[in-house]
Parts: structure tokens; C-alpha cells; sequence
């Protein structure tokens, strides 16, 4: 399948995502992630020991990236500003891009979902052909609370679905083969490639084995009490029904489908 150490990767920023973290780590390994590269903007005791398990396991590669906190590289995210999270990403394309073959900006509100009725990420990977392309932007869509106002019992991901009418954002999937450092890439969703290496991109989405699916607002008690790290997100109660009033047209349960398939 592969020459490099792992296939499939994330590069993740955290922080007050505790209560979500096995969950998300459960689903992706079991739908074929092979690493993640965590960068541990919350510090905590209570982070290191969910994490510890799966570094033992070689799943996890942590870095502590509490130490940009307080310097003019920390706060809100600002357009074509470099900050923490940036560093981040860049530190992943920058000091792995050997090992791995593919890699992704993701958030532990996103979760990869593989279409056409498929129990897998790699399926569809394994058919592009790596020496052609150099990245795939996949295609996200927003899910809404689902009338929650309080944090439900459920997962997040049997709790949540309703969701928006169509695609609003997408993030790119890049081949380590054709990244560049990533110095200059200030963006959570887009990877900067080598210029003088030629690659294609896969934009159509009917091409796009996967889709990402995005628990954007969750109940209105988590979205108020999330941390917010970009910015990007209006506060208070008018904040939360201006982001949940169109996340919630559509009925979704096809997630439910696939948590049967992998016995979630």
C-alpha cells in the first residue's frame, strides 16, 4: 500500500476539547487514520491522559504548543496572520512530510466520512494515484444542534444530524511528496505546495470518495462554552441561532449507518 510510515494523517490543534477527544480518536482509527500529530494548545493534565494511550500505541505523536501562549503568535486568528495554529500545521508539513503519505488540517469538530456506502477511508484513497496528484480539497458541510439547547448523552456523532442543504467549505488533503514547509500557508483549510514540482488537485466533488462532517454549533451549552480559537465564531445566543438557523434543514442519519458497520 505504501513506502512511507504511515498512509493516512491528521494535523490537529486542541484546546478544551477533552470531552471529545477518545471519541473522535475511536471513529478515525477505526475508519483507517494511521497517525495524528496533536499539537496540545490546552496543557492539561486531563489532555496528556487521554493522549497517553494512544501514544503508547504509536497512534498519537503529541507536542506540547503551550508555549506560544501570551506571545504575539497567540490570540484570534487574522487574516494572513502567522499565529499558533499556523505553526502548527507547518511544523507537521515541515518536519514529516517524509513519512507520511497524506495529510490533513482537521479539527476535533470534524469528522472524515467516506460516501458511497463504504465502512473506510482507504478504500477510495488507495485509488488515487499519488505520483499525479498533490491534493484533494474535500468538501465540508455544517451540522446544526438538532433542537439541543444542553449537551445530550450521546455521542456527538449519534446525537447530531440534522445538517445544512449543501457543501460550504471544503479542506484540502495534501501529498507529502509535493508539500512544501508551509512557512507562508496561514490558513486552516489550504496547504501551500512545491512550485516546481507539477500535481494535479481534485476539486470536483463527485470525484471525492469522502466528505467532512463538520459539528459546527453542537448544542447551544457547548457552543457557548467552547473555546474560540479563530475568531471566527459570533458570540452569545444571537451568535449561536445565526450559525445553527441553516444547519439544521436536512435529516442525515448516514452516519448512523456507518457507526453499525465499524461497531462504534
Amino acid at each position: 500500500m505504501m513506502n512511507k510510515k504511515h498512509f493516512l494523517t491528521f494535523a490537529v490543534n486542541f484546546k478544551n476539547e477533552n470531552p471529545y477527544l477518545k471519541d473522535w480518536l475511536e471513529y478515525h482509527i477505526k475508519v483507517g487514520v494511521n497517525h495524528f500529530y496533536l499539537y496540545d494548545q490546552d496543557g492539561s493534565e486531563e489532555a496528556k491522559d487521554i493522549l497517553k494511550p494512544y501514544e503508547e500505541k504509536g497512534f498519537v505523536t503529541r507536542h506540547p504548543w503551550t508555549k506560544w501562549d501570551g506571545t504575539k503568535y497567540d490570540g484570534a486568528t487574522k487574516w494572513y496572520q502567522r499565529n499558533k495554529n499556523h505553526m502548527g500545521f507547518a511544523h507537521a508539513a515541515k518536519n514529516y512530510r517524509k513519512e507520511f503519505q497524506w495529510l490533513m488540517k482537521i479539527d476535533v469538530d470534524e469528522f472524515l466520512f467516506p460516501m458511497n456506502g463504504e465502512d473506510n477511508l482507504l478504500d477510495w484513497l488507495k485509488t488515487v494515484d499519488t505520483k499525479k496528484i498533490k491534493g484533494i480539497k474535500v468538501p465540508r458541510i455544517n451540522f446544526g444542534n438538532n433542537g439541543f439547547d444542553t449537551k445530550p448523552e450521546k455521542s456527538v456523532l449519534e446525537a447530531y444530524t440534522k445538517r445544512e442543504e449543501t457543501y460550504s467549505d471544503h479542506k484540502d488533503l495534501g501529498n507529502g511528496d509535493f508539500l512544501s514547509s508551509n512557512r507562508f500557508a496561514y490558513s486552516a483549510h489550504w496547504w501551500n505546495y512545491k512550485w516546481y514540482k507539477s500535481g494535479r488537485m481534485i476539486k470536483e466533488e463527485d470525484e471525492i470518495g469522502w466528505r467532512i462532517n463538520h459539528y459546527y454549533t453542537k448544542s447551544l451549552e457547548e457552543y457557548m462554552s467552547r473555546q474560540n480559537v479563530s475568531g471566527g465564531r459570533p458570540v452569545g445566543r444571537a451568535g449561536f441561532d445565526e450559525k445553527n438557523s441553516r444547519c439544521n434543514d436536512i435529516v442525515d442519519e448516514s452516519m448512523l449507518d456507518l457507526l453499525k458497520k465499524i461497531s462504534w
